[in-house]
């Protein structure tokens, strides 16, 4: 079984600006005091809080935000537990049920939870209906609190919900490039919806975890789609690892009781491949500091 802590990282070059987010980590806990949801797609081996603390301290990251993977449906007990393993300098995305009370609003607040995620990546068109009632729904639950909503989608459906998004009484995060086509470049069918909803609306987009969207090993043909979203809004751009960088959840649901490794992923060298897309220092600080420290509250 692979071992988060067997995973060797560059150090990041130039070194970070103080105060930097990575905005978007997993944690995978102990087996016996976090129960995996039965309807998971995969079954990762662990990646625990202190892992994620020496991940951080190895590559100069101050903060960082876990967001509720899908392995624990609504179940967010393994997350609120590394939330609060960090203290001040982490906050959590969580995934709720429509039955959420208020009073679970509430104490997920004071826990350090600043948004809800949504998971319409795969499957998702064939039910608009269902899809946009929980865009709505998510959108009036958050809405009181000042969170914001965080969206895996597909770019296909990003431009078919683009004015439900824009309609949305919140800040909405749209998770991994928007799921865009880097070898087809900025003038995809669809990149356009995305850089008019980052420019005009209250979107924000994740430069994450561009091995899964790249087929370069370099993730070279990422560069276009960087120099777009930089030249089209840097205000409401974040940057995120998507550590422990999980093997499995996009496939079906088949051989639960083995373990998907993690890719292999040097986020030392994604952070250095980030100072090469943005040489702008102060682009760059806003990516890393100051846009996450206003979304999330730090």
């Amino acid at each position: 079984m692979t071992s988060m802590a067997d995973l060797e990282q560059s150090e990041p070059v130039p070194p970070l600006p103080s105060g930097s987010c990575d905005c978007h980590v997993h944690v995978f806990g102990e087996r016996g005091r976090f129960p995996m949801s039965p309807a998971r797609s995969y079954t990762p081996p662990p990646a625990t809080s202190e892992q994620l603390a020496a991940h951080q301290r190895a590559l100069g990251l101050d903060r960082v935000v876990v967001v509720q993977p899908s392995i624990y449906g609504t179940d967010n007990s393994c997350m609120l537990d590394a939330v609060a393993q960090f203290g001040p300098n982490a906050r959590g995305i969580a995934v709720v049920d429509r039955d959420i009370t208020a009073e679970d609003i509430w104490l997920l607040d004071t826990s350090g939870i600043r948004g809800i995620r949504l998971n319409l990546a795969a499957g998702a068109i064939g039910d608009l209906g269902r899809i946009r009632s929980d865009l709505k729904f998510a959108g009036d639950l958050v809405s009181e609190r000042g969170w914001h909503i965080q969206i895996f989608a597909e770019l296909s459906l990003i431009g078919i919900l683009a004015r439900d998004l824009d309609d949305l009484p919140c800040d909405v995060v749209i998770d991994h490039f928007g799921r865009a086509d880097p070898s087809s470049g900025a003038r995809q069918e669809g990149f356009e919806v995305l850089t008019d909803l980052l420019a005009r609306s209250r979107v924000y987009v994740k430069l994450s975890a561009p091995y899964l969207i790249s087929k370069d090993p370099d993730q070279s043909d990422v560069a276009s789609l960087v120099d777009a979203l930089v030249e089209t809004n840097p205000d409401r751009l974040l940057w995120a690892s998507n550590w422990p960088h999980p093997g499995g959840g996009t496939g079906s649901r088949s051989g639960l009781d083995a373990i998907t490794p993690p890719r292999s992923i040097d986020d030392g060298a994604a952070l250095t491949r980030l100072a090469n897309w943005v040489p702008d220092v102060g682009i760059r600080e806003r990516i890393l500091v100051t846009n996450p420290r206003r979304l999330y509250g730090f």
